[in-house]
C-alpha cells in the first residue's frame, strides 16, 4: 500500500528544512527590522539635535544673545486657541504654533542656567531641565565660549512620511527575502530528501528483489559517500546470496547423485546376493567395500565442513617438525603419482624448526592439494613441493604443470558450493579445497592460488609458528 506524502521520511525532512528556515529567518527578520528602526530613529534624532545646534549657534551669531530664540520660523501660523489642546507648544507670546517642527522636536535648546528657553509638550518655557535629563545634555559653543545647552525633551520623535515610507519600503523587503528563503528552504528540502532518499529507495527495491528471489541488477553509478558504500556491499551481498543459493541447489543436486550411485550399487548387489543371482565372491565384496568407503568418505568431508562453519573445528595442536610432517605427507603419494607417470619432487629441508599445529591436519592438507593436482596433471608432467620458511611462518607451494583453471573461476575454487559442480565429474566430492582451507585458517594462517590455462596451477598456504586455535582433541 502506497503511503501517504505527509508520512514519508520525504516529507518529514521538508518539513524539519522548512521549520529551521522559517525560525532562524524569522529571528532574522524580526532582529533586522528592529535594528534599522533604532538606528534610523538615532540617525534621525542626530540629524534633529544637529539641526538645533545649529539654529541656536545661527541665532546667536545673528543677533548676539538668545533672547527671543525660537526654533521656528517666524511666518509661522498663529491659532486663537481654537481646536487646541493642553500641552500644545506656544511661542513665548503664547501664539499657537502650527508649520513649524516643534510637533517633531526631540529635543530643547537651555540657556547656560539649563532653563528652557521655549515651551514644549512636556516642558514649560523657563523651567530647569530634570535631573534625570541633564546628564545627556550637549553644549553649544560660539567662538568657543559654551553659549547654550541642548538636550532631550522627553518628546518621541515621529517620523515624517518620507521616512516612515522608507521604513515600510524596508520592512516590506525583508518580509519578501524571508519568503523568497522560505521558499528556497522548501526548494533545498525537497533537493536534499531526493539526494538523501534515492538511495534507501534503491536498496529496498534491491531488498525486495532478494525476498523474491530475483537476480541481482546491475549495480547503480557508485556515490562516494556512505550512501554509496551501503548500497555497494547490499549489491555484493546480493550477488552472494543468489550464488550461494544457486549453488546450494547444485550442491543438493551433486551430493544426491553422488550417493545414489554407490548407494544403488551396493543394493543392486545385495538384493542380487539376497535372490542367489550373484554369488558373494571377494571381487564382488570388495566392490561393495569401495562403494561403501566412497559414501562414508562424502559424508565425513560434510561432516567437517559443517564443524567449521560452527566453528567448532578444533585442533590437536602438538610442538612438532613441520619440514619433517610435510616430507611425510608427500612421500606417501609418492606411489599414485608414480604409477599415473606424474613426477612427484619435494624441496624442504631434512628439518626445521619446531611449530605448534596439527600434523594430521597439515597431512590432510598436503594430500588434498596433491590428489587435486595428480587429477589434472597428464602422464608425463611435474608436481613440485616447495617448503620454506618466511619470518616466523611456513610457506609451502603445490605447483603442477596440469590443465590450470579458467581466470573466471579462480575466485571461487575455495567455495564448496561453486566447485562442487564441476568437483562430482572428477569422481571426487569437490570440497577438497574447501576443506584445506577450514584447516589452514583455523591454524590462523591463510591460502591462495594462481593458475593459468594450459601451464599449470600452483598453490600456496602459509602456516604461522604457533597456531591460533584452541587445542583440542577431535572426533573427526
Amino acid at each position: 500500500m502506497k503511503r501517504p506524502f505527509w508520512r514519508t521520511l520525504a516529507w518529514k525532512l521538508t518539513l524539519a528544512f522548512v521549520l529551521v528556515a522559517a525560525l532562524a529567518l524569522g529571528a532574522v527578520g524580526v532582529i533586522s527590522y528592529a535594528s534599522t528602526r533604532s538606528e534610523f530613529n538615532r540617525f534621525i534624532g542626530d540629524q534633529a539635535r544637529n539641526d538645533l545646534v545649529n539654529r541656536v549657534q545661527t541665532y546667536v551669531q545673528e543677533n548676539g544673545n538668545l533672547a527671543g530664540f525660537t526654533p521656528y520660523r517666524r511666518n509661522f501660523n498663529v491659532d486663537q486657541g481654537h481646536g487646541t489642546t493642553e500641552g500644545t507648544p506656544r511661542s513665548p507670546d503664547g501664539r499657537v504654533f502650527r508649520d513649524g517642527p516643534i510637533f517633531r522636536a526631540s529635543f530643547v535648546a537651555l540657556d547656560p542656567q539649563f532653563r528652557t528657553l521655549y515651551a514644549t509638550p512636556t516642558l514649560p518655557g523657563g523651567t530647569r531641565l530634570p535631573e534625570n535629563l541633564l546628564g545627556r545634555v550637549v553644549p553649544v559653543t560660539v567662538d568657543g565660549n559654551v553659549v547654550a545647552y541642548v538636550a532631550p525633551s522627553g518628546v518621541e520623535p515621529r517620523l515624517d512620511p518620507r521616512s516612515q515610507e522608507f521604513l515600510e519600503r524596508t520592512s516590506s523587503s525583508i518580509l519578501w527575502g524571508m519568503l523568497a528563503a522560505t521558499l528556497a528552504a522548501v526548494g533545498t528540502g525537497l533537493l536534499m530528501a531526493r539526494a538523501l532518499l534515492g538511495p534507501l529507495q534503491e536498496l529496498r527495491r534491491g531488498i525486495q528483489a532478494v525476498q523474491r528471489g530475483e537476480a541481482p541488477r546491475e549495480a547503480p553509478r557508485a556515490r562516494a559517500d556512505e550512501f554509496g558504500e551501503v548500497l555497494h556491499a547490499f549489491h555484493e551481498m546480493h550477488d552472494s546470496v543468489v550464488r550461494n543459493q544457486q549453488s546450494r541447489q547444485q550442491l543438493t543436486a551433486n551430493i544426491a547423485h553422488d550417493l545414489n550411485t554407490p548407494l544403488s550399487v551396493i543394493s543392486g548387489t545385495l538384493e542380487a546376493m539376497i535372490d542367489g543371482t550373484f554369488k558373494a565372491t571377494p571381487e564382488r565384496l570388495a566392490r561393495l567395500h569401495r562403494e561403501t568407503r566412497h559414501v562414508a568418505h562424502l559424508v565425513n568431508d560434510l561432516r567437517f565442513l559443517s564443524l567449521a562453519d560452527a566453528g567448532e573445528l578444533h585442533l590437536d595442536l602438538q610442538e612438532t617438525d613441520a619440514a619433517l610432517v610435510l616430507r611425510e605427507a608427500v612421500s606417501g603419494v609418492a606411489e599414485l603419482a608414480g604409477r599415473q607417470g606424474v613426477t612427484l619432487a619435494v624441496e624442504a629441508p631434512e628439518h626445521g624448526p619446531l611449530m605448534t599445529l596439527d600434523a594430521r591436519r597439515v597431512t590432510q592438507v598436503i594430500q588434498n592439494l596433491l590428489s587435486n593436482a595428480l587429477s589434472h596433471t597428464p602422464p608425463g608432467g611435474r608436481i613440485d613441493v616447495v617448503v620454506r620458511h618466511e619470518g616466523t611462518s611456513l610457506s609451502v607451494d603445490v605447483q603442477d604443470t596440469g590443465v590450470g583453471i579458467a581466470a573466471d573461476k579462480l575466485p571461487f575454487v575455495f567455495d564448496r558450493l561453486y566447485r562442487a559442480e564441476d568437483a562430482r565429474s572428477e569422481g571426487g566430492s569437490g570440497l577438497g579445497l574447501s576443506i584445506c582451507k577450514s584447516i589452514v585458517e583455523a591454524h590462523g594462517g591463510r591460502i591462495g592460488i594462481r593458475s593459468e590455462p594450459g601451464r599449470g596451477t600452483t598453490v600456496t598456504f602459509a602456516l604461522p609458528s604457533v597456531a591460533l586455535a584452541t587445542p583440542q582433541l577431535t572426533g573427526l
